[in-house]
């Protein structure tokens, strides 16, 4: 009797899961971001804001790079065991492991690919309709924001950045997924990802924005555009972005290394040197960070003083599951 009825709850909970992936609701995203030459006085934050796109899915990078290798990732999976302690992972949480003991959480491995990008990317990404990871990339062709990127793009000193049109599912905040962003040139030539200046030699290596204290991402883009926008559904459709514009400017900088000493022989101790400081070329990172509730089919407008976004999140036909 109670295996009967474990059986009918599995059974129920399987149909349940099944009828709400075939209920996902799909939407069409088109995004245009265009940047302004202005001549703003307004002060930014000295680093960029925090955008998290190692964990972003990104339909950018197949299209305008070119994968050089396939690396395998640490996951951790969860271990079960047979009757002779052998373990592996249990399914859907990763590749089998073959040790004997080990803790609740092993590590298996994922594969990611590495890409390597042109010197800058074009403003317009076009796609062939592939499904990535459940969301599709579409053809520039598809979109409708031709009349309005001619608008903007007459009016003096805005310059195209990104356009872009996917499908993609809506789910709750906590179930999705947010969209890399990124297109322009890239300064990872010229300057570090907080913004100084390179010097000859200098390690390139760009800090992973939520990766841990210490990781580095070597020889990483430093993207003139860059981060992610996540679009969810909570009974009204969700925008949040958080983007980074680097723009080239300058800075006073001190010019004091790490070695240097901070104050000299026969001074009291008390007695230090201030560093001198020079207007020194930098990197801007100026943010594009908003939360905004929207409705379906309207198109709406992020402004900035520096840059501006138009998105529409249009109803679709839904694909046959």
């Amino acid at each position: 009797m109670l295996r009967q009825l474990a059986v009918s709850i599995a059974s129920l909970i399987a149909l349940s899961h099944s009828s709400i992936a075939r209920a996902q609701t799909w939407f069409e995203v088109e995004v245009y971001v265009f940047e302004r030459q202005t001549h703003s006085t307004e002060q930014w934050p000295m680093a960029p804001i925090a955008t998290k796109t190692e964990r972003a899915l990104d339909l950018i990078s197949p299209v305008v790079g070119q994968a050089i290798s396939t690396v395998a990732t640490e996951q951790p999976c969860t271990l079960i065991y047979d009757e002779n302690a052998n373990s592996r992972c249990a399914e859907g949480t990763g590749s089998s492991s073959s040790s004997s003991f080990g803790d609740q959480y092993a590590p298996s491995t994922a594969s990611s690919t590495t890409y390597r990008y042109p010197a800058s990317i074009p403003s317009t990404i076009s796609g062939n309709g592939q499904n990535t990871s459940g969301a599709v990339l579409l053809s520039s062709n598809q979109g409708q924001f031709s009349s309005i990127i001619s608008a903007l793009s007459r009016e003096p000193g805005n310059r195209s950045l990104l356009h872009m049109t996917w499908q993609q599912p809506m789910t709750s905040k906590s179930g999705s997924v947010p969209i890399r962003l990124f297109s322009g040139r890239d300064y990872s030539g010229r300057y570090s990802f907080d913004g100084r200046q390179l010097t000859q030699g200098q390690d390139t290596s760009t800090p992973i924005s939520d990766g841990g204290v210490g990781q580095m991402q070597p020889n990483a883009p430093v993207w003139q555009l860059d981060g992610t926008i996540n679009i969810y559904l909570n009974h009204y459709l969700y925008i949040e972005t958080a983007l980074n514009l680097r723009k080239e400017g300058r800075k006073m900088m001190s010019t004091q290394t790490d070695d240097m000493p901070t104050s000299y022989a026969g001074a009291s101790s008390s007695t230090t040197v201030e560093p001198s400081k020079v207007m020194t070329p930098y990197l801007m990172s100026i943010p594009l960070e908003q939360n905004r509730r929207v409705k379906s089919d309207e198109i709406h407008y992020l402004d900035h003083p520096e840059m501006g976004m138009v998105i529409q999140i249009r109803k679709m036909a839904q694909p046959s599951m």
